[in-house]
């Protein structure tokens, strides 16, 4: 939370951590080999804060996506311990989708994972930014602003996918000390984040990596608040073979899905998508065992990383494409289904056709979106985005009914942060979830 950051970066990595690559470290004031702010008052000092700052953003991102995977449908589990004690596992709570508990975990566990992650990432990049704005030189001062903002807008816009409305964004001020927001709805979450990724395509206008970078998160963000044309507008001179893509020497949590007792989901609560039984190459899975709870079932695993080193896309031309794609369905455009067949080809898949009702040809960009996205972090907001852009039933949407380790599935449409860990960090947070 804010409360842990100060000013500094710790070194890791490295004696000579600004040449030789990023720095693994939280900002942390009880480490030793911290670095004081007139330690690093040079360029090669504000970059170290840059690497820092990715380094932490990066490490984390496969940790948030993996928390999305169990509380969609992408992943399943398929048991637990301790049995009586499901407050105390926070996998199977976010497979459950149970605010309740998710909330029991948060207190007991005195965290706030998934929204700390990403807050903790914000300030991060804050600190770089302050740094880099004063002893920064041109023209990598400007490229390195560009690259540090767009990290920002990432961060936003997962918080407002993700997390229930009402929560903060803490920070850091630009002398370095803490900022206690107020409460942000999911769109002010959604502004503040689009707000961003303008300066980063301001200061990027000469690095093509960072602006493209920078304009699939403003597509993403556009899409999130129903602003179709112009999502399609902006992600329009982005190549389709465009990745932005998450540090491979800082690893990958879903090679070890196997290590659980879980396994990819199959039309998971009856709304979940048959990821394992369509047998597409985009979600490649294998056999992994006899289901402990479900004998007559099978668990499979995901085989799309196999590899610690294997990174994690965050924005790609692919994704460029499905925004495309929906903006022109929504425009009654049927160049639509023209741009997912030319995706489809590129993959070995034979064309699809449009289904004949317009909710029909909903379902099918956002089963095209699971698939292309699969474990990236980016089903729950396209499951939420089906909620608010499309007036869905919420269940519809998720898995719900009887849940296979017992009891129903929880109604949760957001994971919640928790105000009794919030409002011990920040004063103005005085209210929980707005949004379930």
């Amino acid at each position: 939370m804010i409360g842990s950051f100060r000013t500094g970066v710790r070194v890791l990595c490295c004696a000579a951590v600004v040449s030789t690559g990023a720095c693994h470290g939280l900002l942390d004031v009880s480490n030793p080999t911290l670095i004081q702010d007139q330690d690093v008052a040079t360029a090669d000092g504000a970059n170290a804060r840059r690497l820092n700052a990715i380094a932490k953003i990066s490490g984390d991102y496969g940790s948030t996506a993996f928390d999305v995977t169990f509380f969609t449908d992408e992943s399943i589990l398929d048991y637990y311990e301790p049995p009586s004690q499901p407050d105390a596992n926070y996998t199977l709570n976010l497979d459950l989708r149970s605010s309740a508990l998710l909330q029991s975990y948060a207190v007991s566990s005195n965290s706030d994972g998934h929204l700390a992650r990403l807050d903790d990432g914000f300030a991060a990049s804050s600190v770089a930014l302050n740094a880099m704005r004063a002893y920064g030189v041109d023209p990598l001062r400007q490229e390195y602003l560009a690259q540090l903002f767009a990290l920002r807008g990432l961060l936003l816009l997962q918080m407002g996918e993700d997390i229930c409305s009402g929560f903060p964004i803490n920070d850091i001020t630009a002398a370095n000390g803490p900022f206690y927001s107020g409460p942000y709805s999911t769109d002010s979450a959604f502004a503040y984040a689009s707000a961003q990724l303008d300066s980063a395509l301001a200061h990027g206008h000469d690095s093509a990596r960072f602006v493209n970078f920078a304009r699939v998160l403003k597509g993403r963000a556009l899409l999130d608040v129903g602003q179709y044309a112009q999502a399609a507008a902006v992600v329009a001179p982005v190549p389709t073979s465009f990745t932005y893509t998450t540090d491979p020497t800082l690893g990958n949590p879903f090679i070890y899905l196997s290590g659980y007792p879980a396994g990819v989901g199959n039309r998971e609560g009856g709304n979940g998508l048959p990821f394992v039984s369509a047998n597409d190459p985009r979600v490649p899975t294998v056999f992994l065992q006899t289901r402990i709870t479900i004998p007559e079932d099978s668990l499979y695993d995901q085989r799309k990383y196999l590899d610690p080193s294997d990174p994690i896309v965050i924005a790609s031309g692919v994704e460029a494409r499905l925004i495309e794609a929906e903006a022109a369905l929504h425009a009654g455009d049927p160049s639509w289904l023209t741009i997912i067949n030319t995706l489809r080809a590129g993959a070995s898949l034979p064309d699809t056709t449009a289904p004949a009702t317009a909710a029909g040809q909903v379902d099918l960009i956002y089963s095209e979106r699971a698939f292309w996205l699969f474990m990236t972090g980016r089903r729950l907001g396209d499951m939420r985005r089906l909620i608010r852009n499309y007036a869905r039933d919420p269940e519809t949407v998720f898995p719900t009914g009887a849940y296979p380790l017992g009891g129903n599935y929880g109604t949760a449409t957001a994971i919640p942060f928790t105000l009794t860990v919030q409002a011990r960090n920040n004063p103005n947070i005085t209210a929980g979830c707005s949004t379930p």
